[in-house]
């Protein structure tokens, strides 16, 4: 009980020291529709728990255990919406208790679970198999990415859940030491650009996706 404690408590200092010099109101949102890729998709912080490029790999997991997300990021170039092969795409996120790999605080020094880099296909997409993320203190569920194409900006930003689909998953067995669940737009990171859309859903699994513009 005192050392999952003080895990919580570093977590907590952790979120509070990662939105220092960060502005506090949320990063601009588009009214695109998702048709429409006149603007490129805003940036998000990374937060501090990126070591670096991860291993290419589809199935990200590893022993992670939760409610498996199928993830499909598709790259495209601003204004003409053109599917971007061969772009490097990182994912990596937090397990069901909120915690990551590669870090002290976590006890995970040396573990590269939930990290992950995909190139797109022809199509443009990165597909990946991960776990919907756990809640930790200040942030709503999401998962991190990084974008890198020849000639275009890299990109740095979060995706989120539905609020609803994310309570669900927080209720579930595997999730009891997750954190509370924070809502997205009480979140002051959340884009509404990069919220995933439900493909398919069992409670068992979830297939999501979203587009990701490239400037």
């Amino acid at each position: 009980m005192s050392v999952d404690l003080t895990r919580r408590q570093a977590l907590t200092t952790l979120a509070a020291v990662s939105l220092v010099g960060c502005p506090r109101e949320p990063p601009p949102t588009s009214s695109q529709s998702p048709e429409d890729c006149s603007l490129p998709t805003g940036p998000q912080t990374a937060g501090p728990f990126y070591p670096g490029e991860p291993t290419s790999r589809v199935d990200i997991r590893e022993d992670r255990a939760g409610v498996q997300l199928e993830l499909d990021l598709l790259i495209v170039e601003v204004d003409s919406c053109t599917p971007i092969p061969g772009a490097e795409v990182d994912l990596w996120c937090a397990d069901a208790s909120g915690d990551y790999s590669g870090y002290p605080q976590f006890d995970s020094v040396g573990e590269t679970w939930l990290r992950g880099q995909q190139l797109t296909g022809e199509d443009g997409v990165a597909r990946f198999t991960a776990i919907v993320p756990g809640a930790y203190p200040g942030r709503a569920v999401h998962l991190h990415v990084k974008v890198r194409a020849p000639g275009r900006d890299e990109l740095t930003t979060q995706v989120y859940l539905p609020d609803a689909r994310v309570a669900e998953v927080l209720a579930t067995p595997e999730y009891a030491n997750s954190g509370a669940h924070l809502a997205n737009e009480d979140d002051d990171f959340y884009a509404g650009d990069t919220l995933l859309q439900i493909d398919e859903d069992t409670p068992e699994s979830v297939s999501a996706s979203t587009r990701l513009v490239l400037g």
